[in-house]
């Protein structure tokens, strides 16, 4: 698996906190596993880590074009 580094940008200024017990992912588009730039850093940085990758996801039933069939998808 290869991070298209050029997609990927930090919304924040601190370092990582290494001291954590997983990576975090949270996925707010793209629900897909394969060519997910945000997805394959998360879990390069878990492996580099040894440690797991957690996917948050929040339902907002508000969320353009939401429904009960896409929240049942997700």
């Amino acid at each position: 698996m290869s991070v298209e580094h050029a997609r990927v940008r930090a919304l924040c200024e601190d370092d990582p906190d290494d001291r954590g017990a997983y990576v975090l992912y949270w996925m707010q588009q793209s629900q897909r596993a394969d060519h997910n730039p945000a997805l394959e850093e998360a879990v390069q940085l878990a492996n580099k880590r040894d440690q797991p990758v957690l996917v948050g996801f929040g339902l907002y039933e508000r969320y353009p074009d939401a429904n009960e069939r896409s929240f049942a998808f997700l």
